[in-house]
């Protein structure tokens, strides 16, 4: 179950308890107020309905009076009276109610916006938004050839930002525009079992220390139980500084994609061996 399943079922579950003691509150109110507003000698009619059914006969006998209205008159506003401070003041018990009351739709409203904030964080920075690397060409001199095919490591996007002159013929080449910009931004992250990938820098290639996993300099697989190549992010050239999204990961090449003769096998000694 997703985190985001899991607080809106909280809140729905807060939501009904707070109706729930609402509720109640109200009911006691009423029963309160029914209480307060009963006339005084109801209880004692209900005690003496025996006797009226006993003498039900007595009464049939004789003959039934016509119904009296009852009326009842409005005290004029020069006789009433105000209410006096013991009438106004707030009881304990009200107080204890408005008061847990208060509290609690407090809380309600704190957590649901904690709540709101969580399933749509704002990102200002970091893994997961656009993040902007540096010069183009600047770059290219720290991983291209003149620094022996290095890439560079960007702890900020989680991702390796690697050299790239092979044909780009695979359909995500064209999303992540590695062959306009001659590089690629390529994810740590093992597609395997998610271990982050080292570069060896004997071999030039990109070992996974968990299980084996080999990729290419281009990110591409070459061997071990990882099911495709490295997943990677979209990269642009705006105003001549690399500008990565690390928020949309387009999915690695299939096995079996070599794009780069240059660098289809090892150039050196394994770092990870098989």
């Amino acid at each position: 179950m997703s985190p985001g399943t899991i607080a809106l079922i909280v809140v729905a579950v807060s939501v009904v308890a707070w109706a729930l003691f609402m509720l109640n509150v109200t009911v006691r109110r009423e029963r309160k107020a029914a209480k307060a507003t009963a006339p005084a000698g109801t209880e004692a009619a209900g005690r003496d309905e025996p006797k009226a059914a006993a003498s039900s006969s007595a009464a049939e006998e004789t003959p039934a009076e016509p119904d009296k209205e009852v009326t009842v008159e409005k005290v004029p506003e020069k006789q009433r009276k105000p209410l006096t401070p013991s009438q106004l003041a707030v009881s304990r018990r009200q107080f204890l109610n408005r008061a847990a009351t208060a509290s609690f739709t407090a809380f309600l409203g704190f957590f649901g916006m904690a709540t709101l904030s969580f399933l749509w964080p704002k990102l200002t920075g970091g893994f997961g938004t656009t993040i902007t690397v540096g010069d183009h060409e600047e770059l290219l001199k720290q991983i291209g050839p003149e620094a022996g095919f290095k890439p560079l490591f960007i702890p900020e996007g989680r991702f390796w930002l690697t050299y790239y002159e092979g044909t780009g013929e695979a359909p995500v080449y064209l999303a992540v525009g590695a062959a306009d910009a001659k590089m690629q931004a390529l994810y740590r992250k093992c597609v395997h079992l998610g271990c982050s990938v080292p570069h060896c820098e004997k071999s030039l290639l990109f070992e996974c220390p968990c299980h084996g996993s080999k990729y290419r300099l281009s990110g591409e697989y070459y061997g071990g139980p990882a099911p495709r190549g490295l997943d990677r992010f979209p990269i642009t050239i705006q105003g001549g500084k690399v500008v990565v999204d690390t928020g949309d990961t387009q999915i690695g090449p299939p096995r079996g994609t070599n794009t780069w003769s240059q660098f289809s096998e090892p150039q050196g000694p394994l770092c990870v061996p098989v």
